[in-house]
């Protein structure tokens, strides 16, 4: 009994894929980066670390409580998607508006606020994903860096991946919308996984959104 407790909160640990880094600079400056670690092919591991450490985004909000908030992102990374994927030939790749934040290269100042996030991937369950932050304001730094990420796909992305990109986020939103929310602990590697993937979810395991 007690092993299968403890068993619970066990860590597993996987291989450590990636870290993203969304460093914040004087001036309302925003550098996100992706070091990679172990991959053969980061174009195409670009896309799930996106969409777990978006949902990784998501969960922190609503523990921030934060809720408007990420359902205010969610609805406009919709928007975003149906933009880049309203055409049959090369993907629309919008500027997104940041608000004050101005997305630059590498800076030789020290970071101001700094938002980690580190990728382990798992034989069967994807990636875990451990997130450090700073304390304060997450409300509009954990967005706002998330959307520099973003628009740094869009900017840097092939065709085919920025598509692939724009479809997984939309189907982890549907997700979201169906069975559960992103602050269920269970929906960091579900729903990730689900968007993931090709299945589809069944009507009669839908659960209507609260």
């Amino acid at each position: 009994m007690i092993k299968r407790i403890l068993g619970r909160f066990r860590q597993k640990p996987g291989l450590h894929k990636a870290t993203v880094r969304i460093d914040f600079y004087p001036q309302d400056q925003v550098t996100p980066h992706i070091f990679w670690h172990r991959s053969q092919d980061p174009e195409s591991d670009t896309i799930p670390v996106v969409v777990f450490g978006y949902a990784r985004i998501l969960f922190e909000l609503s523990e921030m409580n934060e809720v408007r908030v990420a359902r205010e992102l969610m609805v406009f990374l919709d928007r975003v998607c149906q933009r880049v994927l309203s055409d049959e030939g090369p993907p629309r790749r919008p500027r997104l508006p940041l608000g004050q934040l101005r997305l630059v290269n590498d800076q030789a100042l020290p970071a101001l606020r700094t938002y980690e996030l580190e990728f382990y991937e798992l034989p069967r369950d994807g990636y875990r994903v451990e997130y450090r932050g700073s304390l304060g304001k997450e409300g509009y730094y954990l967005p706002g860096g998330f959307l520099a990420l973003l628009q740094s796909c869009l900017d840097h992305l092939g065709d085919q991946s920025l598509r692939q990109l724009a479809h997984r986020l939309v189907r982890l939103h549907g997700y979201y919308r169906q069975r559960r929310d992103f602050w269920d602990g269970g929906a960091l590697t579900s729903g990730p996984a689900y968007a993931m993937g090709a299945e589809e979810i069944e009507p009669e395991k839908s659960v209507p959104e609260v």
